[in-house]
């Protein structure tokens, strides 16, 4: 899982991080709101941790900016102010849950696991982009309602690049969620795999693309006609 932290108190975060590392997490750390929307907007993170108390903003203006984006990422809110009124704001933001510090980090990692779990059901089973669709289901991809023969890998591959269509993705988060999902990669795997994937889409009539972006990784967007 990828989470992104977003927590001014120094100690807290480098903490957290180090709890989230000995935890198998793979957690990123910014301080103020503006650099956690920045991050947000230009990776994919499976979910945030979001202190209400930002040196920059209400955490809760944060969460609120996100969803008027369009972002479905879940959000834990972290404060000291754990009266019944502070949570209901936190919910009301649109926050999928609200803990109170202090806390146990193993009572963050379980919320942490059941809001991941409640998105990821909500998801859709059918991925589309353009004229691209992928049942996750039966793991029939299509092009034009046409079905197409990929990989586990290209598949894999594809339903990340769906689920964060229009977003780049940077390689380093590509390599994590394809090493969860099969073995371990080798130096020029994703590259390879990439490049496969591109060629047969393409063969197929796909509107759809992988484009390159210098320094941020790739991205999945309708071709421009």
């Amino acid at each position: 899982m990828k989470v992104l932290v977003v927590e001014d108190d120094a100690a807290l975060a480098e903490a957290m991080l180090a709890a989230f590392a000995e935890a198998n997490f793979n957690a990123e750390m910014c301080a103020t709101g503006r650099s956690a929307a920045e991050m947000l907007s230009l990776y994919a993170f499976d979910a945030a941790v979001v202190d209400r108390g930002l040196p920059d903003m209400d955490g809760l203006d944060l969460v609120n900016d996100l969803r008027r984006a369009g972002s479905r990422v879940p959000v834990i809110i972290l404060t000291a102010q754990s009266d019944v009124m502070s949570r209901i704001e936190g919910l009301d933001a649109g926050a999928d849950d609200y803990l109170g510090k202090p806390f146990l980090f193993a009572e963050l990692r379980s919320r942490l696991n059941a809001v991941v779990r409640r998105a990821e059901h909500r998801l859709s089973n059918t991925l589309t982009c353009g004229n691209l669709t992928y049942d996750v289901v039966s793991h029939v991809v299509s092009i034009d309602a046409a079905p197409i023969n990929l990989s586990p890998r290209e598949r894999t591959l594809l339903e990340i690049f769906l689920r964060s269509k229009g977003r780049p993705l940077h390689a380093s988060h590509l390599e994590d969620r394809l090493c969860a999902a099969s073995k371990a990669l080798t130096a020029n795997a994703l590259e390879v795999s990439i490049h496969r994937l591109r060629r047969k889409l393409a063969a197929a009539g796909c509107s759809a693309e992988i484009i390159s972006l210098r320094g941020l990784g790739y991205c999945l967007k309708v071709a421009k006609a």
